[in-house]
């Protein structure tokens, strides 16, 4: 199946026949839902990860949690008791300060505690509020690593923000995720990221007007998908797909709504996972639910990428009817449960 010649209307029908499990009485904590982790926020930016793991559990994640720098986890636990914080990450600074001299090394000790948890998740977010510190990109490139090594690379990964400043600027880390199966790296870039990451990866820095062949481009060379943000969100595939998402959204741009779009397609690629790797449908009564012979893995997560970026885009739309230029990132993050039900409920 083509999904790049499908309508708008065919596509939220197919996310929500194939992508989303439904909710059965069988199914136990996790299953349908999925778990997703959000790993990101050091002691200056603390929200950017709570937006992004506050959308993924309002589209109805089951278990949502958050790996972030240690000063930045009593802040991001106040925002709300519904996500599971967990204060794994050290900058240089506070290791410097606290823990340089210390017989055992607590980076060791936090970093097996952060591979104990990533054992149980079925998609994580990494970038949002992460900030440039040494140490703390030191400790991506490791998860990113122990995701490669021990799940096969199987676990997908939307990389945004600070995560994609770290792809941009590392030959090492473009090469760890070159190893990656098809589709199971996701890059959300801005415009100035997107430009940053295609001269990394191509040493062009010649202006090229057609950034649909840069997009292509950058997905055909990392196996993954690329969400270009921007008055329509353009979401390449590395089989050469294209999906444009032409929904109305808001012309008040907000900090933070970037995160929403990473939490809400950090969730649907849980979703995505439960109904393909998984198969929690594929049982007699319910064969016809999984067609894994016209939807490969990579279909499955641009659409992931699609259901996001529609939920995100209406979000935005409602909370700037209402506010205005006054419309903050609350105002759109949410709408997250509301809109979801709205468009695929």
């Amino acid at each position: 199946m083509n999904i790049s010649k499908l309508s708008h209307s065919d596509l939220i029908k197919l996310i929500k026949d194939k992508c989303i499990p439904p909710l059965l009485s069988k199914f136990h904590k996790g299953q349908s839902g999925g778990r997703v982790c959000v790993i990101g926020g050091c002691e200056d930016y603390t929200g950017a990860p709570y937006f992004s793991a506050n959308a993924t559990a309002l589209m109805g994640c089951d278990l949502t949690h958050v790996i972030c720098e240690q000063n930045a986890a009593t802040v991001i636990k106040s925002y709300s008791p519904n996500l599971m914080v967990h204060p794994y990450l050290i900058d240089s600074g506070t290791y410097n300060r606290y823990y340089k001299n210390n017989e055992e090394d607590v980076r060791t000790i936090n970093f097996n505690k952060i591979k104990g948890l990533l054992k149980r998740i079925h998609a994580i977010v990494i970038g949002p509020g992460l900030g440039r510190d040494e140490m703390m990109l030191n400790t991506i490139k490791d998860i990113i690593k122990f995701i490669l090594e021990e799940h096969k690379g199987l676990i997908p990964i939307v990389l945004d923000a600070d995560g994609l400043y770290l792809l941009g600027i590392d030959k090492e880390i473009q090469e760890i995720l070159l190893k990656f199966p098809p589709g199971r790296i996701i890059l959300t870039p801005n415009v100035v990221e997107f430009k940053r990451i295609y001269e990394s990866l191509f040493n062009d820095t010649k202006d090229c007007e057609d950034d649909d062949l840069q997009g292509f481009k950058i997905a055909e060379k990392m196996k993954c998908i690329v969400v270009e943000k921007g008055q329509n969100d353009k979401i390449f595939g590395s089989n050469g797909k294209l999906i444009v998402n032409e929904q109305i959204g808001s012309n008040k741009r907000v900090g933070g709504q970037g995160d929403t779009l990473t939490g809400t397609i950090g969730c649907f690629l849980a979703f995505s996972r439960a109904m393909y790797d998984f198969e929690i449908l594929n049982d007699e009564e319910n064969k016809e639910s999984i067609d894994k012979q016209t939807l490969e893995w990579i279909d499955y997560a641009m659409l992931s990428c699609y259901g996001g970026c529609c939920v995100t885009r209406e979000c935005a739309r409602l909370a700037f009817k209402e506010n205005k230029r006054a419309m903050q990132t609350t105002d759109l993050n949410d709408r997250v449960g509301l809109v979801y039900d709205k468009i695929f409920g």
